[in-house]
């Protein structure tokens, strides 16, 4: 119960290399092949918005699973609760987007001769855009920050106040984000192309992000299992996990549907713009991204038996995530970059860098402290859970 990750020193030269290569590459590309401003900022917010949606998506698991009193999953809790220290770090980063922000999205480039722009320039414009940013940060960074300091003092003691004040902030943290995750999916992604609205937007963004959250998770349980941590996790909890991947997977292929065919039917120009730009020119992509975020996870759990093996449910989230990547730069590209957006070594080597922060955050935040919190009240239940 007291077992703590050691973060050794070769894991995180393992990361630093590879980050650095990252760098490295993403810099050579740049210089050589000269991709454009557009398609480089539209990589950082590809990327800003994707390993956001990870952290987002494990404050989410942890809130639900507090204010509905679930016991099943608090062996693991540190696992999804360490993904939300990358939120500060997300910050930082997607403030970045102020010195690109001409160059992927139109609605800042002042033309008083298009209407619809003109008539969002209450909300479209570049100050009340930041401001917007930093609170919907301030919001999730301190909220994730009380639900995770009272849970690490449940390390040390077992007074209840510190269970009940976790329910408290994880009930505050879901109005909070209930409400900001679709404003904010509004702001980064659909206003790239200003002309365009989907009312579904927003919980389409919502399921993405948790179920790659979900994916990392399961990931995480995976790779310290095999470092020979997490002995108390059973088959079962890796069944409820992989229950969860499929379950939301088929969710998120419902509101992906939903929007489409909506959006056929109603079959107005300012709708049917987004997904003729996208059939017409990454009509491959467009389909893989279906078939990889629905068939693969569909058909790789639908059995019982192949819920509880690790290693194979292990497997499905690497595909997930690789998936939701693609959903992502579906949702970005076609609008930020344009005739210029494409798949390449550029796309690889900055996933690359971000991964490897995310990565290290995660693993870093881990090492400090037990892998368990024994004083949870919860803590037998999810010892002896049987799904």
């Amino acid at each position: 119960m007291d077992e703590q990750f050691d973060f050794k020193k070769k894991y995180r030269n393992i990361l630093m290399m590879l980050m650095t290569g990252g760098i490295l590459v993403s810099i050579a590309v740049i210089l050589i092949s000269k991709p454009g401003a557009a398609r480089i900022w539209a990589n950082v917010l590809l990327n800003n918005q994707y390993f956001l949606g990870l952290s987002l998506g494990a404050a989410f698991f942890l809130a639900v699973h507090r204010v509905s009193q679930s016991g099943w999953h608090t062996l693991l809790q540190r696992l999804p609760d360490s993904m939300t220290t990358y939120l500060p770090v997300a910050f930082v980063l997607m403030l970045l987007i102020y010195f690109g922000i001409h160059n992927i999205y139109g609605w800042t480039n002042n033309n008083p001769t298009d209407k619809v722009i003109e008539g969002k320039r209450a909300w479209l414009n570049i100050p009340f855009f930041f401001i917007r940013l930093v609170i919907y940060f301030a919001g999730w960074i301190v909220l994730t920050r009380m639900m995770r300091k009272n849970s690490l003092s449940l390390m040390t003691s077992a007074d209840l106040k510190y269970h009940n004040r976790k329910i408290l902030f994880a009930g505050l943290f879901l109005v909070f984000y209930g409400i900001t995750v679709s404003a904010s999916s509004w702001d980064w992604i659909m206003s790239l192309d200003a002309h365009w609205y989907s009312t579904l937007f927003g919980w389409y963004v919502l399921i993405g992000m948790f179920v790659t959250s979900l994916a990392f998770i399961t990931l995480l349980i995976w790779f310290l299992k095999r470092l020979g941590y997490l002995k108390y996790i059973r088959p079962d909890h890796v069944h409820d996990m992989a229950i969860l991947i499929f379950a939301f997977s088929i969710f998120w292929t419902y509101q992906w549907f939903a929007q489409y065919e909506l959006i056929w039917y109603g079959h107005l120009p300012e709708e049917t713009s987004y997904y003729i730009t996208r059939l017409h020119h990454f009509k491959v992509i467009f389909y893989i991204n279906l078939g990889v975020n629905f068939l693969v996870p569909f058909f790789g759990l639908i059995t019982f038996n192949s819920k509880r093996h690790i290693g194979w449910v292990a497997i499905i989230a690497a595909i997930v995530l690789i998936g939701h990547w693609i959903d992502y730069w579906l949702l970005i590209m076609p609008a930020a970059a344009g005739d210029n957006a494409g798949i390449g070594l550029l796309e690889i080597s900055m996933t690359l860098i971000y991964g490897c922060l995310f990565v290290y955050i995660v693993l870093r935040s881990l090492s400090i402290g037990p892998l368990v919190v024994k004083n949870d009240p919860y803590i037998l239940e999810s010892m002896n859970y049987e799904s």
